[in-house]
């Protein structure tokens, strides 16, 4: 069976999510916006519906999330989180926050935006985030992250040190490998590929890279050279608002190696040239022997979410 994944246009934030070829659904991060909330467009798809009581939501919901990663505590990264809370998690992950990095979250966020970071700490599930991992079938994920003081010890202002202890997660499904980089920001890739501490992590996470979620929005701050000679990716894909003038040009380039769709080529695809984004991965073709990949459809704008 296919697996869908999906960069969903949330404007100034980000948020993702994977069909697994089982029918199970992982999301990525909890960007929305005023009109649209990947998580409630999920519930939607998958034939869930409303808890018929809000005090104990997760076990009334006809519907829940197999996995929920949040990469940090920034409010484009968690606005949809209330409306998560409804809908599970099973199992969750997201920065092993203490006092400091919530002053941190506090400090680089807008004073409408704080609210949000309060009660997701306060909320947040522990009980979802222990040492068993979910059964994504075909599919394999992994993630790790910088320490929160580790992350403030690279440096930085408030909103890098919040950044820098992002979360990145590999997918790997049908032979295909995406990375989700967070917000993590040049110092945290360069504190990742200079810690020879952390070379397995680099060896099993960040290499050989076929569609890579480009960190921090394809922000100049979050550029890493390191990363992408060690990716390789076929294709950078970006969430990123309309207009945003700090979308760094050089995703466009080597080592990026370029795919085409149709009759375009393609180095990088963004979220405000082409909205919503979904990628349909195929089963590989077993003749054509264990490693190959499964083929990639893509989808955009409406199209993506219809």
């Amino acid at each position: 069976m296919n697996a869908e994944f999906y960069l969903f246009n949330v404007d100034h934030g980000q948020s993702a999510a994977l069909r697994l070829p089982n029918g199970r659904w992982c999301i990525f991060d909890l960007g929305r916006t005023s009109e649209f909330s990947p998580v409630n467009w999920v519930v939607d798809r998958a034939g869930g519906s409303v808890p018929a009581t809000l005090l104990f939501p997760a076990t009334q919901s006809s519907f829940r999330f197999l996995k929920a990663t949040v990469s940090h505590l920034h409010n484009d990264h968690l606005a949809d989180h209330r409306n998560l809370f409804l809908f599970g998690p099973e199992f969750m992950r997201t920065v092993v926050f203490d006092n400091d990095y919530l002053s941190d979250c506090i400090d680089s966020a807008a004073e409408e935006s704080r609210q949000s970071v309060f009660e997701f700490a306060q909320r947040y599930p522990r009980i979802f985030s222990g040492n068993v991992i979910p059964d994504y079938g075909a599919v394999t994920i992994r993630e790790f992250s910088l320490s929160v003081s580790y992350a403030r010890a690279v440096g930085g202002s408030a909103n890098s040190r919040v950044n820098n202890a992002s979360i990145i997660t590999r997918i790997d499904v049908h032979g295909n490998s995406i990375l989700l980089c967070g917000d993590l920001e040049k110092e945290g890739w360069e504190a990742i590929f200079g810690d020879q501490s952390l070379s397995y992590q680099r060896q099993f996470m960040l290499s050989d890279i076929d569609v890579l979620i480009a960190p921090h929005h394809g922000h100049a701050s979050a550029y890493s050279v390191d990363l992408l000679n060690s990716a390789k990716p076929a294709v950078v894909l970006i969430s990123v608002v309309e207009r945003d003038p700090h979308v760094d040009s050089r995703y466009s380039q080597s080592p990026i190696r370029g795919i085409r769709i149709g009759n375009t080529n393609y180095n990088t695809i963004t979220t405000r040239d082409q909205g919503h984004i979904k990628i349909s991965i195929a089963p590989p073709d077993v003749a054509q022997g264990a490693t190959s990949k499964g083929a990639r459809t893509w989808t955009f704008g409406q199209d993506a979410v219809s």
